[in-house]
This record gives C-alpha cells, structure tokens and sequence, in this order.
C-alpha cells in the first residue's frame, strides 16, 4: 500500500477500548485521536499491541 493511499479508520473506532484515543475525546487526546484513530492506525502503539503488531516490550527503552 502506498503512503498515498487512505486506509479508512481503525477498525477499533466502532468499538474502541479504554485506552483509546477514541474511547473519551477530551482536549487532551483529541490530536492523536485525529491523527491515530484515522489514517495513521497501523501506526498506533494502542492498535498494533491490540492487533499482535507491537511485540512485548518492543517499544522499552533499555537501561544503560
């Protein structure tokens, strides 16, 4: 798929999860909700840990 091309919006939205940008649109979260829950799902950390996407700590800062 070309980064051109619209994916639609995330399959979440119609029912979203608590942790969801979707879930409770306040000020807060309503920029990512615009930007995540839309075209830009795939790369959401909410949706690729729900979806299998995001590995277990993939996303941790190692010690140093």
């Amino acid at each position: 798929m070309s980064p051109k091309s619209k994916r639609g919006l995330c399959p979440l939205v119609k029912n979203p999860l608590r942790e969801c940008y979707c879930f409770d649109l306040n000020s807060r979260n309503i920029n990512p909700a615009i930007y995540y829950c839309s075209n830009n799902y795939e790369s959401c950390e909410i949706f690729r840990r729900k979806s299998g996407l995001l590995k277990p700590y993939e996303n941790m800062v190692r010690p140093e």
